[in-house]
C-alpha cells in the first residue's frame, strides 16, 4: 500500500530560561517519536508557526530541536515545511499603525508596504535560513512534490496587534499567483499550511480564501495558534475541505500540548489522524489531544471529499453488448410468464431499445450479478 505519512507540530514557543516542565516534555517528545515512527518513517514534517515565544528564542536550543525532528522522523530538510506565526514578529509601534490603516477587504498592497511588513519577520527568516537553507521571503509559496505539493501561507504577514483575531487580511495578488498553479494538480494530494484558523481573517477574505481552495484543489488546511487540537469543516464551495489544527509545543497552564501523526492511502484516498497529548502530572504521552466526538478515540478517519466517485456517473463511450443484453430481457421475460405475471404487458424489444438508449451506468451495470442470481432461483 502506498501511504503518504506526515509529523505536523505548532505552536513551539521556544525562549531563553525555559522550565523544567517545559524541558521534561521537549526531551520526552524525542523519545516518543523514536517509538512512533520505529517502523513507519514519514514523508514530510508540518511546523505551522510560533516557532519562538514573543519573538524572541531563535537560538541553538530550538535548532537543535528542529534537527532532532528531521531526524528521527526520517526526512531531509527539503521535507520539513515551516511557516511563521504571530510569536515569529517583532510588535512595532509603526506596525500596529500600519495594520489598523489598512484592515478592509479591498485593501490594496504596494510594494513599500509589502517590504515594510516584511522587515519584521526578519529574526524570522535568519533563523529559517539557517535551518533550510533557503530564503523565505515570501508571503505565499507552492512547493510541488512528487506524490504531494504544498502550499505554504504566511497568515501572520497582517498580523501583529492585540485584536488579529476576525482581521487578518490577504496579499490577494501573490496568493492567487501561487496557487492558481494548482489548477492542473487534481490528481496530486495538495495541503495548504498555514499557522492561524481561517476564522482569523475578515468574512470576505475567508470567502476568498475558501472559493479559491475549492477551485485550485486544496484538499485540506492544517494550522495552529489557539493551542489545541481541533478539527473543523468548510463546505461553501460544493466539497468538504477540512482543517486539522495542532495543539501546542510548550507546556503552560491552559494550553494541550499535541503532535499528530496523518496517513492516507494514495490508492483510496483514506486516511487517518493519529493524536498524542503530554500529561502534565503524569509527565508522559498518551493517544488523544484533539477536542471533538469525531476524535474520542485518538484517532480520527480522512476522507477526501475531491476524490469520492459519485456513482450516479453515466458512461456515455461504454457500448453494450447487443446480443448478451436481448438474450438476459428475453430470459426475464419468461421468468414473469413462470412466475404467474404472464398478464402484465412488457414487450422484451421496447425493454431493450430502452434501457439501450440508457447507454447503462455503472450502478446499473453493478445490478447484472443481481439479476442473475433472481433469474435462476
Amino acid at each position: 500500500m502506498d501511504t503518504l505519512r506526515w509529523l505536523h507540530l505548532s505552536d513551539v514557543h521556544f525562549s531563553d530560561g525555559e522550565s523544567y516542565e517545559i524541558k521534561r516534555m521537549r526531551d520526552s517528545i524525542i523519545d516518543k517519536m523514536k517509538e512512533v515512527f520505529e517502523k513507519n518513517k514519514v514523508d514530510f514534517v508540518v511546523l505551522s508557526g510560533d516557532l519562538a515565544y514573543q519573538g524572541g528564542g531563535y537560538d541553538a536550543n530550538l535548532k537543535k530541536f528542529i534537527e532532532s525532528l528531521v531526524d528521527v522522523s526520517g526526512v531531509s530538510i527539503d521535507e520539513l515545511f515551516i511557516v511563521p506565526g504571530n510569536h515569529d514578529l517583532k510588535r512595532t509601534q509603526m506596525r500596529s499603525v500600519l495594520l489598523n490603516g489598512m484592515r478592509t477587504e479591498q485593501f490594496k498592497f504596494e510594494k513599500e508596504t509589502i517590504e515594510q511588513l516584511q522587515k519584521d519577520f526578519k529574526k524570522y527568516m535568519t533563523f529559517y535560513n539557517k535551518v533550510k537553507g533557503e530564503n523565505s521571503n515570501y508571503i505565499y509559496r507552492l512547493v510541488k512534490k512528487e506524490k504531494y505539493n504544498i502550499f505554504l501561507m504566511n497568515t501572520a504577514f497582517t498580523a501583529g496587534t492585540d485584536e488579529d483575531d476576525g482581521k487578518l487580511i490577504l496579499e490577494i495578488d501573490s496568493f492567487y499567483n501561487e496557487i492558481k498553479q494548482l489548477k492542473d494538480q487534481e490528481n496530486c494530494i495538495n495541503i495548504a499550511i498555514g499557522h492561524h484558523p481561517i476564522s482569523c481573517f475578515m468574512n470576505g477574505i475567508q470567502k476568498k480564501i475558501w472559493n479559491n481552495f475549492n477551485d485550485f484543489n486544496i484538499d485540506f488546511y492544517l494550522c495552529g495558534h489557539l493551542h489545541k487540537g481541533a478539527y473543523d469543516y468548510d463546505l461553501s464551495g460544493g466539497r468538504t475541505i477540512p482543517t486539522y489544527q495542532c495543539g501546542s509545543g510548550r507546556v503552560d497552564n491552559y494550553a494541550t500540548v499535541t503532535f499528530i501523526i496523518g496517513e492516507l492511502d494514495m490508492d483510496t484516498k483514506k486516511g487517518k489522524l493519529i493524536s498524542y497529548k503530554w500529561l502534565k502530572d503524569e509527565e508522559c504521552w498518551a493517544i488523544g489531544g484533539i477536542d471533538g466526538r469525531r476524535a474520542v478515540p485518538g484517532e480520527m478517519e480522512i476522507n477526501l471529499d475531491r476524490f469520492k466517485q459519485d456513482s450516479n456517473v453515466y458512461v456515455e463511450d461504454e457500448d453494450l453488448d447487443e446480443d448478451e443484453f436481448r438474450r438476459f430481457m428475453m430470459k426475464f421475460h419468461e421468468k414473469l410468464k413462470h412466475s404467474g405475471m404472464e398478464d402484465i404487458n412488457i414487450d422484451p424489444k421496447d425493454v431493450f431499445e430502452k434501457f439501450s438508449n440508457m447507454k447503462c451506468n455503472k450502478s446499473v451495470e453493478k445490478q447484472y450479478p443481481i439479476f442473475d442470481s433472481c433469474l435462476v432461483k
